[in-house]
């Protein structure tokens, strides 16, 4: 599916002007709101979580499936992450009460700092850490572990999981989480990517600025390991979601996106991806219109707002998003509230 390009300032702002007037009336009906949700430690809770989702208007779940290195359904390549088989419980749920339903895959996100106190999936191989050019792991620099998608036997894994799901759920979707480098520093200097990038090159990633080069050689050097790591990344996601298809997947395939500006993360390029998710989070209504939006509105594309407390109303944020053209919208942090 095409994406619109990159949305212009004049445009952004007329849409915000309109987006300021429709959030004066009542919001429009006949869209599609998606929410993230983390399974509960029980399938009683779960269910009632989807039901709740589902009076509460929302249409589709993207539920949390492949987190810290651990599957929630009974996976032949995955450790369980609970005590219950929840895919299956959320399947039938979801069925009966009219709700798509797709697995949020924390796609290269594989392991938590160990102060959050989540034991180490057994997947993990410190050998798949995605570094720094000095070395440094991920878990080092940010407490959120990330390999890296450059490594053979991470992408092996990786797409035989989203087999695995295509083969045994066949009309659930795929949602693609944490497909990206980590963004607190520069990664990507893992041995495999560099060597393949020196193949491809002839240039070491290390020493991309050494003694005597001049600024303009120099400069193209970083582009193309720009580039490189880019593609990277477009590569895995390519494969995965070939992976899912081949094996009988239908549903639909969306990703959870940087919400402004990320060179490594071309999303707008990846084969077969049907719907993009921007991760917005505004912590005010008011900056949709001060804020221009960096894509054009259109149904592939899914604004993710957040919800919570001092955070703008679901209401508020919906009628804001519709006037501005976008008629889906994904939703993180809504809970079901008490029992």
């Amino acid at each position: 599916m095409r994406f619109p390009g990159r949305l212009p300032l004049s445009t952004a702002l007329s849409l915000a002007l309109l987006g300021h007037a429709a959030a004066q009336g009542q919001p429009p009906t006949g869209h599609r709101t998606a929410v993230w949700i983390r399974p509960p430690a029980t399938a009683q809770e779960l269910e009632r979580t989807l039901v709740a989702a589902k009076q509460a208007g929302f249409t589709e779940v993207l539920l949390e499936g492949f987190y810290h290195g651990r599957a929630i359904w009974a996976s032949g390549l995955a450790p369980m992450k609970l005590k219950y088989d929840a895919l299956a419980l959320a399947s039938t749920v979801s069925q009966r009460e009219g709700l798509g339903l797709n697995v949020w895959f924390e796609t290269l996100y594989w392991r938590p700092s160990a102060e959050f106190g989540v034991p180490v999936t057994p997947l993990w191989q410190d050998r798949y850490a995605t570094l720094t050019s000095s070395g440094k792991t991920s878990l080092e620099v940010s407490k959120l572990g990330f390999v890296d998608p450059s490594d053979p036997e991470v992408g092996d894994l990786l797409a035989e999981l989203t087999a695995e799901l295509g083969r045994l759920y066949p009309r659930v979707g795929l949602h693609l989480d944490y497909l990206r480098y980590p963004r607190e520093a520069a990664f990507g200097y893992h041995p495999a990517a560099l060597a393949a990038f020196t193949a491809r090159t002839g240039l070491d990633a290390l020493h991309l600025q050494g003694t005597g080069t001049p600024k303009e050689e120099a400069a193209q050097h970083e582009q193309a390991w720009q580039r490189f790591r880019q593609g990277q990344v477009t590569a895995l996601a390519d494969r995965l979601i070939a992976s899912y298809r081949s094996a009988g997947g239908s549903g639909l395939v969306s990703a959870a996106v940087f919400g402004r500006s990320d060179p490594l993360q071309d999303w707008r390029t990846w084969t077969g991806l049907e719907a993009a998710m921007p991760m917005l989070y505004y912590p005010v209504s008011g900056l949709y219109r001060l804020l221009p939006f960096q894509f054009a509105p259109g149904e592939n594309l899914w604004p993710g707002v957040q919800v919570g407390a001092g955070l703008p109303s679901l209401a508020d944020q919906l009628a804001l998003l519709h006037g501005l053209g976008y008629p889906n919208v994904a939703v993180f942090g809504w809970t079901p509230g008490p029992r």
